[in-house]
């Protein structure tokens, strides 16, 4: 059975409280943070969680519980990813820690030790550096140089979004269309208000500026198919290898579910190694290949036929 990761439910807390316990952790303010917490489970239980304290532009990092029996199978480590990718999907540009036990484990993730008062003062005033957490815990902490934010995007993104897509279709990498989208052919995308898009960019001073989006479509008409829902994925060119794609499907993941989806499919050319990858490491499985599934460029292209269920 795959273990997946989703946002914590409230029916999923006194799991999550019991896996803390039994690891020693904290539990003071979970419950206040359940919207910011993840867990893992194995299709029957809860078997990990993790969890974030948002203050502003600042963020801790928290409840990092795996069961005993899947320790050693790198879910901890997917667990951490995930959470650091909420983080940055939230405009996040620091994140937090505090560790008694773990000073060899988080600093593959970024983080390097630092004293406590460099941590960041609406992070001091949480639960876990006001006594939950002993005084001997050392601090650990990471910085990111942009801030990036993910979002649902609206049809006022309509251009920045056809620009993106435009470069993916000139590419002849990640799509079969051939033709050029104008502003106004995207903005028809959002008259089904049922499918979300959602869009990532970097904040600054000035305004943002978009660097990937996702979006999801009708998969098929049947009744029998409502729940499911074809998806993409698009970076600008120069931002590619940057993880603002993870970003964009990580918030797809929320919007879907809110939206009533259970599953997001979609075909990827099977030479397309960096999307194959990317959904990989999101949880998809390659289910099968479309030989030839259809014509680009007077070629018959085979697909990656990928699935996750949400």
């Amino acid at each position: 059975m795959t273990t997946r990761i989703d946002p914590a439910q409230p029916a999923d807390l006194s799991a999550m409280l019991a896996l803390l316990t039994a690891a020693g952790l904290p539990t003071d303010g979970v419950a206040e943070h359940l919207p910011t917490m993840l867990v893992a489970t194995d299709g029957r239980r809860v078997v990990g969680c993790v969890g974030l304290e948002i203050g502003g532009e600042a963020a801790l990092l928290r409840s990092v519980a795996v069961d005993e029996t899947e320790r050693g199978t790198g879910l901890g480590g997917r667990l951490v990813r995930v959470a650091l990718d909420l983080a940055r999907r939230r405009a996040v540009t620091e994140v937090a820690l505090l560790t008694t036990t773990a000073d060899d484990y988080f600093p593959r993730f970024g983080f390097v030790p630092v004293n406590r008062d460099q941590v960041p003062t609406a992070l001091q005033a949480s639960a876990e550096f006001t006594g939950a957490c002993p005084a001997s815990a050392r601090a650990f902490g990471r910085r990111w140089p942009d801030r990036l934010r993910a979002r649902l995007a609206t049809a006022a993104d309509a251009a920045d979004i056809a620009k993106i897509y435009n470069e993916g279709i000139t590419d002849r990498i990640g799509t079969f269309e051939t033709r050029l989208r104008s502003a106004a052919d995207i903005e028809a995308w959002f008259a089904d208000d049922r499918h979300p898009i959602t869009l990532v960019e970097r904040l600054a001073d000035d305004g943002a500026q978009p660097l990937a989006f996702a979006a999801t479509s009708l998969y098929r008409p049947r009744e029998c198919y409502a729940g499911i829902a074809d998806f993409s994925i698009y970076v600008a060119r120069p931002e590619r290898g940057h993880g603002h794609g993870r970003l964009a499907l990580g918030e797809l993941f929320d919007a879907a579910r809110a939206a009533g989806f259970h599953k997001l499919v979609s075909r990827v050319f099977v030479e397309n190694a960096a999307s194959r990858s990317l959904c990989a490491a999101l949880g998809f499985r390659e289910v099968g290949i479309y030989e030839k599934h259809a014509p680009l460029d007077g070629r018959g292209r085979d697909a990656v036929i990928v699935e996750r269920l949400l």
